[in-house]
């Protein structure tokens, strides 16, 4: 395959590219195209080069996540959606939310942010015990503590770590060496992956797989070109979107 390098406009989409970095498979990186392709609203914006030495192995991984989303999540997810109802989906996704906060405080403070820090630690505080252990969204609509995203590789970030080249995980998927390392370092801080009871711990982090699987099937079929191509470039986008509030032009091969 010749190799050749273009740029494209990246469009200007903020709510879609703020929404969260962690284990950003597949699935996840059709949801960004479908907005990055198909908003109207373009940004002329500065060109990244793509460090992807390992591609390769990354395209080995690459398959090895679709086969485990297209024989496992998938069939799951469309089960989850076709019999769970509209309440009890907001519910699940309301207190993964509401857990996931616990990660976001501790690098609130890592990244020495202490306002953002005290209102992510007041959100789930609110939602932990008004909201019924996370299940209803109080601390948003009620007192308006809204939703922040942060992961300690944007703490690596702050403290001027670069990205490294891009990894693709398994399972978890796109990622570079630095968010590679952030992930492991945010598994210690997550509540799921620290519980004692291994039924228990089995069962919510099946139940928060699922949950989010099921929220982006819409968007399987929305994928061009080459995949692994397709999915690189949107996760670098929303990479750079998502550290450094701007938006970032990647340099792809030829589909």
């Amino acid at each position: 395959m010749n190799r050749i390098e273009s740029t494209t406009h990246i469009p200007r989409f903020k709510p879609l590219l703020e929404l969260p970095k962690r284990k950003m498979s597949f699935p996840y990186g059709i949801a960004l195209a479908i907005f990055l392709f198909l908003s109207t609203a373009i940004s002329p914006v500065h060109a990244a080069t793509v460090s992807d030495p390992l591609e390769k192995m990354n395209r080995v991984t690459y398959q090895f996540n679709r086969t485990l989303d297209r024989i496992v999540l998938k069939p799951l997810a469309l089960t989850y959606d076709r019999l769970a109802p509209t309440p009890v989906r907001t519910g699940v996704k309301n207190f993964f939310s509401n857990l996931d906060d616990v990660r976001v405080t501790f690098n609130d403070l890592m990244q020495l942010n202490l306002s953002q820090a005290g209102s992510d630690f007041s959100r789930l505080a609110v939602n932990s015990t008004v909201g019924l252990g996370g299940l209803i969204n109080v601390a948003g609509p009620v007192f308006e503590l809204e939703k922040n995203r942060q992961d300690f590789g944007k703490t690596l970030s702050f403290w001027g770590v670069g990205s490294g080249p891009y990894i693709v995980l398994p399972i978890f998927g796109p990622s570079t060496l630095r968010d590679s390392f952030g992930v492991g370092v945010d598994s210690l801080i997550d509540p799921i992956p620290t519980l004692a009871h291994v039924e228990s711990r089995n069962s919510l982090a099946a139940a928060k797989t699922t949950d989010f699987r099921a929220r982006v099937l819409k968007f399987d079929d929305l994928i061009m070109g080459d995949e692994y191509l397709f999915v690189r470039g949107i996760y670098l986008q929303q990479r750079e979107y998502s550290i450094n509030g701007e938006y970032v032009e990647v340099a792809f091969d030829e589909f």
